[in-house]
């Protein structure tokens, strides 16, 4: 690790670069791609972002009903950060700094990621990253050379430096870099090598600028080339980075980045032969459960609400982690491995348990560590589906209880996507002490015209799931009475969990909810008005490919939302 005391001439060179570079990451939101499309202090390309000369957009017009949201940009969320850094420098190559975390927005980082700015924490805390990151791999030998791949000929090589930048700054902000960026780079490597009297000290300080650059760290989802309906279409570079961060929540590989530069995305079928080659790929199950763990509030479980004094299991500390195993593991074999219709997640009778999850469940384990592996469960246990499985039944819950109500919200609000308003101010409380069974108590609870609005759109829905205490486990009785698990879901009367995971798989807005939650994660923005006709088509092609999952993403890649945006104000 270099003494960065001894490194004052060229450290000043990156503080006023750095500087620079935070400005207009600060104020990136909103401006245009000359503005930030290249080097921080230097002339950038030109808007298509280094896609010059290819304004012929081969992809089919947009429908003329479709207006698309204006373009913009996209800082990369922590996963995909973390993800970037071990594609560029190996999987061993893992970030060491904290980060403040992720804002979302809507249920998704991705949404936040469009609309939050930088903070000044974040951009020290990045700063200290890029160095960290760089320090470690210019200091390991045989990676450094294998990294560079070139020999340097001395203290300083231009000519190395060059051959490396060009190939490795490519990947770093995923187009080519112009020759001026180029030449600004080398510079800064140069004047650092000769500072410190070490190549690969010096080549350290050109790495680290360009993980700090606003090239890296936003996604340049602008528009570039002229489409019909006076829109404009991502060109090849956007897109292949908009498909990679969607399918892999990483970085274009080389053969992506190959496709754009052969203008192979803006042709037809281009992108989604890409598509459906990262899709064949295990890097797609991987990436997609950072849209599970959003979508099913699967991070909640790090800090389970219950009461130990009611609720003994969390005790363990580790009870919410195998919550979220066995739920990621369910829907990746849904998605991935199955293969079949996706509203399955409803009505499945299988799922994945270890040891603390067998117990919980009052199942045989199938392994006394801590793998979950795949189970049948029986028809005795009422479990079905998401609907049956703790992350979701704990997740929603109260800490000394269940809670029909967080449950029939979350029912209502994220898998039919029917908001439910807002609870007024001073709504009475709910009478924790009242005798009885939850449900009685909630009954008492609807006969306040203020609580009974809200309550009626969310309660008989949860109360099927009251078999499940706030924790998950199984019950059939409450406070010495047995459970009534009667409920309805928009006139579908059901009994139980089982009928009402099958209420919810034929319910028509259960898929087309997915659907709308997935458009979302994947472009960054709630859908606008004008964008309707997309959202309508997606869900469409869902329904019409049997609800698989990979047809929901290959969908999606295929909306006019994807490839096209508005021209700025």
């Amino acid at each position: 690790m270099i003494d960065r005391s001894a490194f004052r001439g060229t450290a000043s060179v990156m503080a006023r670069w750095c500087l620079t570079a935070v400005a207009l990451a600060a104020a990136a939101v909103g401006c245009s791609a000359g503005e930030i499309g290249g080097s921080s202090s230097g002339p950038g390309p030109t808007p298509t972002g280094g896609n010059t000369g290819n304004n012929n957009n081969n992809n089919p017009p947009p429908p003329a009903n479709f207006v698309a949201e204006q373009g913009g940009l996209r800082r990369l969320t922590i996963p995909e950060l973390r993800n970037a850094v071990s594609d560029l420098f190996g999987a061993n190559m893992t970030l060491t700094t904290q980060f403040e975390p992720d804002t979302a927005l809507s249920g998704f980082a991705s949404i936040g990621a469009a609309r939050v700015q930088l903070s000044a924490s974040f951009v020290e805390q990045l700063e200290a990253a890029s160095m960290d990151v760089s320090g470690r791999v210019m200091s390991d030998t045989a990676g450094r050379a294998a990294l560079v791949g070139c020999m340097p000929a001395g203290t300083t090589d231009d000519a190395c430096t060059s051959q490396f930048l060009k190939k490795f700054g490519r990947r770093v902000w995923r187009r080519p870099l112009t020759d001026a960026e180029v030449t600004r780079y080398v510079g800064v490597a140069n004047n650092a090598q000769t500072t410190v009297a070490d190549f690969y000290q010096g080549l350290r300080y050109a790495i680290a600028g360009l993980l700090q650059s606003p090239n890296f760290i936003y996604r340049m989802e602008i528009g570039a080339n002229p489409a019909a309906n006076g829109q404009l279409a991502f060109d090849d570079y956007q897109l292949a980075t908009r498909l990679s961060f969607f399918l892999w929540n990483s970085i274009p590989d080389d053969t992506l980045l190959d496709a754009a530069d052969a203008h192979q995305l803006t042709k037809s079928g281009g992108l989604m032969t890409q598509a459906q080659r990262l899709l064949a790929s295990p890097r797609a199950a991987n990436a997609m459960q950072t849209f599970f763990t959003e979508l099913y509030r699967l991070s909640d479980l790090d800090n389970l609400p219950q009461l130990d004094t009611i609720f003994p299991q969390v005790k363990s500390g580790t009870l919410g982690a195998s919550m979220r195993d066995e739920t990621l593991k369910f829907l990746n074999d849904l998605a991935f491995t199955r293969k079949g219709d996706f509203r399955d997640i409803y009505s499945a009778n299988t799922t994945f348990v270890n040891a603390e999850m067998a117990k919980l469940y009052g199942l045989p384990s199938p392994t006394t560590g801590t793998t979950s592996m795949p189970v049948t469960l029986p028809a005795a246990s009422l479990r079905t589906g998401l609907l049956g499985q703790a992350s979701f039944l704990a997740g929603n819950s109260q800490p000394n209880r269940s809670s029909p109500t967080k449950r029939g919200k979350f029912i209502r609000e994220m898998m039919l996507c029917s908001p439910v308003p807002a609870a007024p101010p001073d709504v009475p409380k709910f009478p924790e002490d009242a005798p009885g069974t939850t449900r009685q108590r909630l009954t008492q609870h609807r006969t306040d015209p203020y609580c009974k609005s809200c309550h009626e759109a969310m309660d008989p829905i949860g109360l099927g799931l009251e078999n499940f205490d706030g924790i998950g486990a199984f019950r059939t009785a409450e406070a010495g009475q047995p459970i009534d698990a009667s409920g309805t879901l928009d006139g579908v009367d059901f009994s139980g969990p089982v009928q009402l995971g099958t209420a919810l798989r034929n319910h028509p807005n259960s898929a087309n909810c997915l659907a709308m939650n997935m458009y979302r994660y994947a472009v960054g923005h709630v859908e606008t008005p004008g964008e309707t006709p997309a959202i309508t088509a997606l869900e469409k092609a869902f329904s019409d490919n049997g609800f698989h999952f990979q047809s929901l993403l290959e969908g999606v890649v295929n909306s006019p939302g994807f490839v096209y945006a508005a021209k700025p104000q």
